[in-house]
């Protein structure tokens, strides 16, 4: 079985064309890597020969990526598609539509100050995603083989309640429902945008109460998100900033490159906090720092939302607010892009439910009502 990928990478500038495919080279399970200056090359040869996994910078010319990627993914659903952004705001608001438009993830170019150090930033974080394309593959290839689904395979889908060990003494406990919730918290990263935008605009405009969310990505990305998702939701979505006073009814996204926490401030309820302290799991902002903040300053009354992404960030946060009381919803590995954070969370026995994505705005609603008058 040849599970090795064949790799294409698009890019104007010879010198991120050879520093790409000097990378991928060396990593596990690369195979052919091929080259294309535009976009419109590229898409000649994926049409000649369709790769499996295609490196698309977003600013090039004769075809931008953005373009680039919406024909590659109208022809050719199963190729995947990550994309080379730029840091400045404009490269960020055109990322936010490539995800839209079918690109797994993107790869923000380094910008540190040597080759040697671009080069390991770069490496860094292409080769996880490389791995999640790789695993893609075999799974497809494994299905092709043989249709027969063993029982046990799957994570139940319906958003069904769990009975699963949450204790160290191995007892099978699951929380109750709270009998109100005061806070929903969301950790998120690979496939994270397109999740919350199918999660976010299911909200009533009377969302009842605050949303503080983490959602792995740099400076400028988490901004251009933020405004993409209040554009077409019911409630505000805004980027965190510090000592902004929490209210019900608007989500809060964690910006790139700080953590972000809640605090008290007496009579005037909660603020955010934001913090340049050192990255947890790899991650600033990280999910667990933002989950710990608020596990001190909310009574057990708290929601718990785990969705798609790589690592297990997140998981020892809803462990914490668990044993205060705190209910966990997770996304199911069928329509996770990648099951690794909610997964983690399965492991550790702290799930009260999995739900699929389509599901996870109604049941998020429910909960939330719960308790509250109609």
């Amino acid at each position: 079985m040849d599970d090795l990928l064949k790799i294409l990478i698009v890019d104007d500038s010879v010198f991120y064309r050879q520093l790409l495919s000097s990378l991928i080279t060396d990593m596990p399970g690369a195979g052919k890597v091929g080259t294309a200056s535009n976009g419109k090359i590229a898409v000649e040869k994926v049409n000649l020969n369709p790769p499996d996994l295609v490196l698309v910078d977003m600013v090039m010319p004769e075809m931008d990526g953005l373009e680039t990627l919406k024909i590659i993914k109208a022809s050719h659903p199963q190729v995947t598609v990550i994309m080379i952004s730029g840091a400045d705001k404009i490269s960020a608001e055109l990322t936010m539509k490539a995800l839209e438009a079918g690109a797994l993830d993107f790869v923000p170019k380094p910008q540190e100050d040597s080759a040697q150090s671009a080069a390991k930033a770069l490496k860094e974080t292409l080769a996880p995603l490389v791995a999640i394309v790789r695993t893609r593959k075999y799974r497809r290839t494994v299905q092709q083989i043989s249709t027969v689904n063993k029982a046990g395979d799957r994570e139940p889908s319906g958003g069904q309640e769990l009975k699963i060990t949450g204790s160290d003494d191995g007892v099978c406990v699951q929380n109750s429902l709270p009998g109100r919730v005061d806070v929903v918290t969301i950790g998120v990263s690979t496939g994270g945008p397109n999740a919350l935008k199918k999660i976010i605009p299911g909200l009533p405009a009377d969302f009842p109460v605050p949303i503080l969310a983490v959602q792995h990505m740099p400076p400028k990305f988490t901004a251009s998100l933020a405004e993409s998702l209040d554009r077409i939701s019911g409630i505000t979505v805004v980027e965190g900033a510090s000592n902004q006073p929490v209210k019900n009814g608007v989500m809060y996204i964690a910006p790139g490159g700080v953590h972000m926490v809640v605090r008290s401030a007496g009579a005037a309820g909660k603020v955010l906090g934001l913090t340049d302290s050192p990255p947890v799991h790899n991650c600033r902002p990280a999910v667990d720092v933002l989950f710990r903040s608020v596990g001190l300053v909310y009574p057990k009354n708290i929601l718990m939302v785990i969705l798609t992404g790589m690592g297990s960030d997140g998981a020892a946060g809803v462990s914490a607010i668990r044993r205060k009381g705190g209910y966990c919803l997770v996304q199911d590995r069928e329509s996770a892009v990648v099951w690794g954070m909610p997964g983690a969370v399965v492991e550790k026995g702290e799930a009260d439910e999995i739900c699929p994505l389509h599901r996870m705005a109604a049941r998020i609603c429910e909960i939330v009502s719960k308790g509250r008058p109609i």
